[in-house]
């Protein structure tokens, strides 16, 4: 016979794993990549994203619950159509911030971001996000402006980045977003679905 009062705490443990893992919708976008949204969030625009003259795509999606009214938490995913020089993806990641040089202008970059007087809450560097590896770096903004998690990997050969922002001060951020990131799947080869 269980113990009733395990028996609910193993039923508030299911619901808030449930409630934790449940999905709005999966998101196609270019190159043969998808996510699944978390509940509450929606893409602003279209899954194939607004493509910069620089060649980098970006497509944007937004929280949209009663608690993000106050936390703005916002993810967008980076993209390029061209392949990066290297073997296999794991050593073109690990190329892209082997120069010191590269990481100081990346760091530099993502404060310059975040805004007057941010500064590095998590080092840049490689961590294990969903089914891969990426670049990470995680900012603290001052008041009146967004903190964000600006990571980076390859996928199938290209460059793939994620930046998601938010104005949570908490010990805990970016949930969603880093949610978004974790889902990240690719359904094809180097070749498949370049547009």
């Amino acid at each position: 016979m269980r113990h009733p009062v395990a028996a609910r705490v193993i039923a508030m443990l299911a619901f808030s794993l449930a409630a934790m893992g449940s999905w709005a919708e999966t998101v196609v976008m270019p190159n043969g990549l998808s996510v699944e949204l978390p509940e509450g969030w929606s893409l602003k625009g279209s899954p194939q994203g607004m493509l910069e003259k620089s060649g980098l795509r970006r497509v944007q999606f937004v929280c949209e619950t009663e608690a993000c009214e106050q936390t703005q938490e916002t993810c967008t995913i980076l993209m390029r159509n061209e392949s990066l020089p290297g073997e296999d993806d794991a050593d073109k990641l690990r190329e892209y911030y082997a120069s010191p040089f590269k990481r100081y202008f990346r760091l530099r970059a993502v404060l310059r971001s975040t805004g007057p007087d941010a500064d590095i809450r998590q080092p840049l560097e490689l961590v294990r996000i969903g089914d891969r590896e990426w670049y990470r770096v995680e900012t603290d903004a001052r008041h009146n402006y967004r903190s964000g998690v600006f990571a980076e990997t390859v996928v199938n050969g290209r460059y793939v980045g994620g930046i998601c922002k938010s104005c949570e001060t908490g010990e805990e951020r970016h949930l969603g977003g880093m949610r978004i990131l974790m889902s990240l799947k690719s359904r094809g080869a180097l070749g498949d679905d370049a547009e």
